[in-house]
């Protein structure tokens, strides 16, 4: 090649997307775009780095579409959605859209460190999992990635292959979600019913979530849903983590801090612990199983103050019951009961209750009741059972006793 020549293009190169090894590094949208499309056709690229500090705004969605796992390396950065996207609203007033600020079409793990996205016009990070996809569960990292003032969700893991939500076709995969020193805020402001974190999951498959020292607060639908229906379970772990101010956005149907949803064959496994459930414009949490499935619960250091509806409330319908073990949980000025267990069906309630608090809840402080047929003349089935170790009631709108059905107390 001409030396005249071959001058100019190394100048150019140096300014552009710069390709090292198998990283890529990016500082402005047009690095970022085509960081994006070669990860895409190039199954060696799988990490992007970015420069540090770096504010990006986005007139369009960036979109990775390959197949590899990929690490998104932020240092710091910032990537704004305003102008990436839209969406149309329904005659429900419902929100229509394939965008999103960040958008990964991809069974590949996904791992992003120390990244913010500001102000998406859409949702913030999607992750769209194949309907074919094969192989290992899909798996989402998050490490120190904040994610605020998105229109839609914050983050939706879609492994849904219903473009309305309904029915229970998707991939044969599960769902692995980690998230941790994390911040969803300020999502779903733009359209009826969006969260700050969203994980559907359908077709076989199980959820998988830990989340520990993250913020999820001030999001105009549920903080975070996990929403799994056809065979298999939602379990996950929770350590100190705010669940504030969450739901306010519909005023005809608010939403919740916490809401798992549990379809079809399967169990919830909840272990949380050190959480703040405060001020949810519907329940804080709100954990609902049906199907043959259990609901497994371990609380502890739980403080719930606040919110409209009930502070704490899980139902199992269908055959399955609930364990629930509660230690050291505080709910406090609930708009309905502080604290509500209900079995519905085959099955029956086990709790143990240690070292709980329900004061000032609109009605009971606590309510625990199995059925088979709700109402019912005479109880069909063997009594659940509570087990009570310094439980303090006081200032419930119903009274300070524990209000039950087909309840005994050891």
């Amino acid at each position: 090649m001409n030396k005249r020549l071959l001058l100019p293009l190394m100048i150019s190169a140096s300014f552009s997307t710069q390709a090292l090894g198998d990283s890529v590094v990016v500082y402005d949208e047009s690095s970022l775009q085509d960081a994006f499309q070669q990860a895409s056709y190039n199954p060696d690229i799988d990490e992007i780095i970015f420069k540090r500090n770096s504010h990006i705004s986005l007139s369009t969605p960036a979109i990775y579409s390959g197949e590899q796992s990929i690490t998104l390396i932020g240092k710091g950065s910032t990537i704004d959605g305003s102008s990436a996207g839209g969406f149309v609203l329904d005659s429900d007033l419902t929100a229509i859209t394939e965008d999103g600020t960040l958008i990964f079409n991809t069974a590949g793990e996904i791992k992003i460190k120390n990244l913010k996205v500001v102000n998406s016009a859409t949702r913030g990070i999607v992750v769209n999992v194949p309907v074919d996809a094969s192989g290992d569960d899909v798996s989402v990292n998050l490490d120190r990635v904040s994610v605020t003032h998105s229109a839609l969700y914050g983050l939706h893991i879609d492994d849904n292959a219903d473009a309305f939500d309904d029915g229970t076709t998707g991939s044969g995969l599960g769902v692995e979600l980690k998230l941790t020193r994390c911040t969803f805020e300020f999502n779903g402001t733009g359209a009826i019913d969006f969260d700050g974190v969203r994980v559907d999951e359908r077709g076989l498959g199980d959820i998988y979530a830990f989340i520990s020292n993250t913020a999820i607060d001030n999001n105009g639908g549920d903080g975070i849903e996990l929403d799994e229906a056809g065979d298999g379970n939602v379990e996950v772990y929770m350590n100190r983590v705010s669940l504030n101010d969450n739901g306010f956005y519909n005023e005809e149907d608010l939403d919740d801090g916490f809401d798992i949803d549990e379809a079809d064959a399967g169990n919830i496994e909840a272990i949380l612990s050190n959480l703040v459930v405060n001020n949810n414009k519907d329940e804080g949490l709100d954990f609902d199983e049906a199907g043959d499935g259990n609901i497994e619960a371990k609380f502890k250091r739980i403080r719930a103050f606040n919110n409209n509806d009930e502070a704490i409330k899980l139902d199992e319908e269908d055959a399955g019951n609930i364990e629930a073990k509660l230690k050291k949980v505080d709910v406090e000025e609930s708009g309905d009961d502080g604290i509500q267990f209900t079995e519905l069906g085959e099955g029956k309630i086990e709790t143990l209750l240690k070292s709980v608090r329900a004061i000032n809840n609109k009605k009971y402080g606590i309510k625990i009741e199995q059925w088979v047929v709700e109402d019912e003349a005479e109880h069909a089935e063997e009594a659940g059972s509570m087990t009570l170790k310094r439980v303090e009631l006081a200032g419930n709108g119903k009274g300070d006793e524990i209000k039950t059905n087909n309840i005994e107390q050891n």
